[in-house]
């Protein structure tokens, strides 16, 4: 399916720098009109203007700087946005580059240069579903149980997933990957140390076991998953020794991130998704996996001795009791809470079962630890959070897509491919889908900007391992293919 439309510009025929030139007018205008329209900051917008003018242009002219800066902006895009009600020049910008910067490439690439962006089946289902999950803006506007703006923040959310579509234009040789994967890997290294020095501070006081698992930080713990697991597999799947043992490294320190989230789903998911992975794939690399557990384990014992002397025991204690609880049921309150909030969701999904209850959309819940009843538009469960607020309709055809792209990973890892980072990327791809399609069930993927970004990386993995699978990423055969898969190099 091509998506170039045949929509016909008689007055516009375009080429070399002109397109460029012509799009960055039109969409610094755009921009200067909106900014004008919300009357803010009128006169920065004005004395802005050229520099948008400029930074568009560069942009549209050399993507892959766009996408790398997009790597680095990231920073920010993630550790930000949990729903705050007031809405900051911060994060306007920030949707104007990472949604608007999208939204300029898909207008390029479709009614101006013609191209092919669509090439599989995923690519078409997932296209359709979220451009038509635009009309429940009219639920909004109909059952009155969301707002507008609201609904746009939770819609435009779903945008960001498509980024795998000009990753796999762009990056179209082997350096182009690691370049991108390098930056992205040093800005989770940055947002992870972080977590890790809060809840040094935080831990350090602490008196009583609550306050160990209080005290954690579960920012973007479902990257960190993403994280481990796929330097897991470039520790056993890397050619070079010297890449082996930072990707070793590297899965040490994004593990130990995931472990103070105290989050026992992303604990159990991420060890499902590295076990399941390797099983199916090499069953040889488990026992070195359970050596490389083993070591790890008396590693970080070691650590929380030395950096918490007298708080050691109680934090190993916790930790353990975390675990042990999981077995536990609905006696364990935080279990229970999730009972009860689903008893919830599925009234509205009674309500509203083909149409969705609407992106935004609060519901009543009971909280058995506070004993109160809370109004929250937050669903742990991922399933149930599209079902609900989406539809029927909307919701087979995401998932529909999710096990797709678990499946072409699957198939991709169990084939002897080419390269070493042809084998990282498929595994690393179906183990990180295989464990979000686990955690899915208590914490939601499809909710907040990092679960979109992590699916977004992933389906671009596995359009790079298939792209390797036909020219071996050398950047000869892709240069000379280029044409005919729809990719520019440029």
């Amino acid at each position: 399916m091509n998506l170039a439309l045949p929509l016909k510009f008689p007055n516009l025929r375009l080429s070399g720098n002109t397109d460029v030139i012509v799009l960055s007018l039109l969409v610094a205008a755009l921009v200067l009109v909106g900014l004008l329209l919300t009357d803010m900051m009128n006169v920065l917008a004005l004395v802005a203007l050229p520099i948008i003018i400029l930074v568009i242009m560069l942009f549209v002219r050399y993507p892959r700087l766009w996408l790398y800066t997009g790597a680095v902006v990231n920073y920010f895009w993630v550790s930000s946005g949990k729903g705050e009600n007031e809405i900051t020049l911060k994060e306007y910008a920030l949707v104007a580059f990472i949604i608007g910067g999208l939204w300029i490439w898909l207008f390029s690439m479709v009614f101006i240069k013609k191209r092919r962006i669509v090439r599989n089946l995923g690519d078409r289902v997932l296209l359709t579903a979220i451009l038509g999950a635009s009309i429940t803006i009219v639920l909004v506007l109909v059952n009155d149980e969301s707002t507008p703006l609201r609904w746009l923040r939770e819609y435009l959310l779903f945008y960001t997933m498509l980024y795998y579509l000009p990753w796999r234009e762009h990056f179209t040789e082997r350096k182009h990957i690691l370049t991108f994967l390098t930056l992205t890997s040093g800005v989770f290294i940055v947002i992870g140390a972080s977590n890790l020095w809060q809840y040094v501070k935080a831990a350090s006081n602490v008196l009583y076991a609550y306050e160990v698992w209080t005290s954690r930080k579960s920012l973007i713990t479902h990257v960190f998953i993403c994280a481990t697991i796929f330097c897991a597999m470039g520790a056993f799947y890397a050619s070079a020794r010297k890449a082996r043992l930072g990707m070793l490294v590297l899965t040490a320190f994004y593990a130990v991130v995931v472990v103070v989230s105290f989050s026992r789903g992303f604990w159990i998911s991420c060890v499902i998704g590295i076990v399941a992975t390797l099983w199916l794939c090499n069953k040889r690399k488990l026992a070195l996996f359970l050596v490389y557990s083993i070591i790890g384990g008396i590693i970080f014992i070691s650590a929380v001795q030395v950096i918490f002397p007298e708080r050691a025991a109680l934090i190993l204690k916790v930790i353990q009791a975390r675990l042990v609880s999981s077995a536990e049921g609905t006696k364990d309150l935080s279990l229970s809470a999730r009972v009860y909030e689903t008893q919830s969701v599925f009234e509205y999904i009674a309500r509203y079962p083909f149409s969705g209850a609407g992106m935004g959309t609060r519901f009543t819940v009971y909280d058995p630890m506070a004993h109160i009843f809370n109004k929250i538009n937050f669903i742990h469960n991922g399933y149930l959070y599209i079902w609900m607020k989406l539809g029927l309709p909307f919701f087979l055809s995401f998932y529909g897509v999710w096990f797709y792209m678990l499946y072409k990973a699957y198939t991709l890892a169990r084939h002897q491919l080419n390269t070493a980072v042809s084998r990282i990327l498929a595994s690393g791809a179906f183990g990180s889908l295989l464990a979000f399609t686990l955690v899915n069930v208590t914490s939601a993927i499809p909710e907040g900007r990092e679960g979109f970004y992590c699916l977004s990386v992933i389906y671009a993995a596995i359009a790079f391992a298939e792209l390797d699978r036909r020219l071996h990423f050398h950047p000869s055969s892709s240069s000379s293919s280029s044409t005919s898969h729809g990719i520019t190099s440029t």
